[in-house]
């Protein structure tokens, strides 16, 4: 059985950049050896991003937090967040890799203005040396 690809319909996009506002690791048993970057199923890391609009204007915040499902030195993240915008929340789950440039994450609900959001996100860093990611969000029209 193949798995068609869904066409975009319209709805809402909207281009914002994430300003890395910090984050923490947290190494949880069975704790990495000294000068080892391989993370252990468990392990998990959570934090915060300002949202600004493309012109530098604040939009927002990001808050979020991922569980390593794998080990090793490229683990994948279970990962879930939430934009805070102006008249409600954006709710976000992915899964990635700490090298993946780019990322996709599903909207999976909102609150506010954006209660009963569906949609997807396409999340670019703009490098490793970069504290800036450029994100474009699709809402879809709203079911009726």
């Amino acid at each position: 059985m193949g798995v068609a690809g869904a066409a975009k319909t319209s709805g809402i996009t909207m281009h914002l950049v994430e300003k890395d506002a910090g984050g923490n690791f947290v190494d949880n048993k069975p704790y990495a050896k000294a000068g080892s970057q391989a993370a252990s199923i468990g392990d998990m890391f959570v934090f915060s991003s300002t949202l600004l609009t493309r012109s530098n204007k604040r939009a927002g915040a990001l808050y979020g937090s991922c569980i390593a499902a794998t080990a090793g030195k490229n683990p994948t993240f279970e990962c879930t967040g939430t934009f805070t915008l102006a008249g409600g929340q954006l709710e976000l789950q992915t899964i990635t890799r700490e090298t993946d440039k780019t990322t996709h994450i599903g909207i999976v609900g909102g609150t506010g203005a954006y209660e009963g959001a569906r949609g997807s996100i396409t999340s670019v860093s703009r490098g490793e040396n970069s504290p800036y990611t450029d994100d474009t969000v699709h809402l879809l029209p709203k079911s009726v």
